[in-house]
């Protein structure tokens, strides 16, 4: 009877890595790496800067391209959405929305999300690209599309923020803001996280979408907010970055890092990594909020990093790609690309997903 449970133990442990390896391997990696916006990217082999394959789209991509399994989604200006093997280029499927989508897609299981520039959004079928569904929002869609659960969350340059039904696009919320929403929301702790280009950092009920608690910022958001251990953390366009604890709502601190800031925040082990309008990556203490060190590229960093294995990935308007040590800013590879680079890049198995204002998706293993 030992021999027998032996087996049967050994049979369901490699089952067990079997199933675990399959559902790794077909993750689907939201827009930030994950629901609290780390920018953190949990894939095993990094990319080592070789250029693998590149897909011209022919208009500008400004929304991060979405890694799910080992297919690309993205959307680009002409209101193209496009479905892409990961490993070959090839286009599985492309569907025409009806304007053009500035932000990035997102997905479930089944669905693919995407908003548009005319204030539609479209749910399409994952596999096929076949129309499911499409909802009218009362403004363009900047920030692109945000699913958790059954919901899909959206926000409209006119101050409006939904939360929709993902299985058939109906609404169950609206929350009204002073002026628009131009980044994508966290979720953690029983909240929905998000900030407004009116100057104003909101933290919403994702059942009724009441404020439970905000506060006036700085300055404009773009930026997508990050949470982390407790904490919550965002940035302003004019250089400001707000660290609060969530347990009691409790202000940290806030800094004025040294210039306005164009990208989304990163998180690695204390650490905060943020582009510059004035060509500077900043690793900023998550504690205090000092600037660690900085490293120059020269243009406006919009391409928010994304982290894996020590290494952070991101673009610039110089028309580089560039790997850094996240430890000590120095520089691992870069690649050129034909043009700026403003879209958040994405991480999949041994490979970065990149875009640029030409409209073309880069591959680089």
């Amino acid at each position: 009877m030992k021999k027998i449970s032996a087996t049967w133990t050994i049979a369901l442990v490699i089952s067990l890595m079997f199933i675990l390896g399959n559902a790794i391997s077909v993750f689907a990696f939201p827009a930030r790496g994950d629901l609290q916006n780390t920018g953190n990217f949990p894939i095993k082999e990094l990319p080592k800067g070789i250029f693998s394959w590149k897909l011209e789209t022919g208009s500008k991509i400004t929304g991060a391209p979405v890694v799910d399994g080992g297919t690309i989604y993205v959307g680009n200006h002409n209101g193209e959405v496009y479905a892409i093997s990961l490993n070959s280029g090839e286009v599985k499927w492309k569907y025409q929305c009806d304007g053009s989508i500035l932000g990035p897609v997102s997905t479930d299981d089944k669905k693919v999300y995407v908003g548009t520039f005319a204030g539609n959004v479209y749910a399409l079928d994952k596999k096929s690209g076949t129309f499911i569904w499409n909802a009218k929002v009362d403004g363009p869609v900047m920030s692109g599309t945000f699913a958790f659960g059954d919901t899909v969350y959206v926000g409209c340059n006119e101050g409006s923020f939904y939360a929709l039904n993902s299985k058939n696009g109906g609404y169950k919320w609206q929350f009204q803001a002073y002026r628009g929403f131009q980044s994508i929301p966290a979720i953690a702790e029983g909240f929905v996280f998000v900030g407004s280009f009116g100057g104003r950092f909101h933290a919403l009920d994702p059942k009724s979408g009441s404020e439970r608690w905000g506060g006036n910022t700085e300055g404009a958001m773009k930026g997508a907010p990050l949470y982390v251990d407790g904490k919550v953390y965002y940035i302003t366009d004019n250089g400001y970055v707000r660290a609060v604890k969530l347990k009691g709502v409790v202000p940290l601190w806030h800094k004025y890092i040294g210039a306005p800031l164009g990208s989304s925040p990163a998180y690695v082990r204390g650490t905060l990594y943020i582009g510059g309008q004035d060509g500077k990556l900043y690793a900023v203490s998550a504690d205090k909020g000092d600037v660690v060190w900085s490293y120059e590229v020269g243009s406006p960093i919009n391409s928010s990093p994304v982290y894996a294995g020590g290494v952070l990935f991101f673009g610039s308007n110089d028309g580089y790609f560039y790997a850094i040590d996240s430890n000590s800013g120095d520089l691992l590879w870069k690649y050129e690309a034909d043009s700026d680079i403003v879209a958040d890049p994405s991480l999949g198995e041994g490979a970065v997903v990149f875009a640029t204002m030409r409209g073309t998706l880069y591959v680089i293993k």
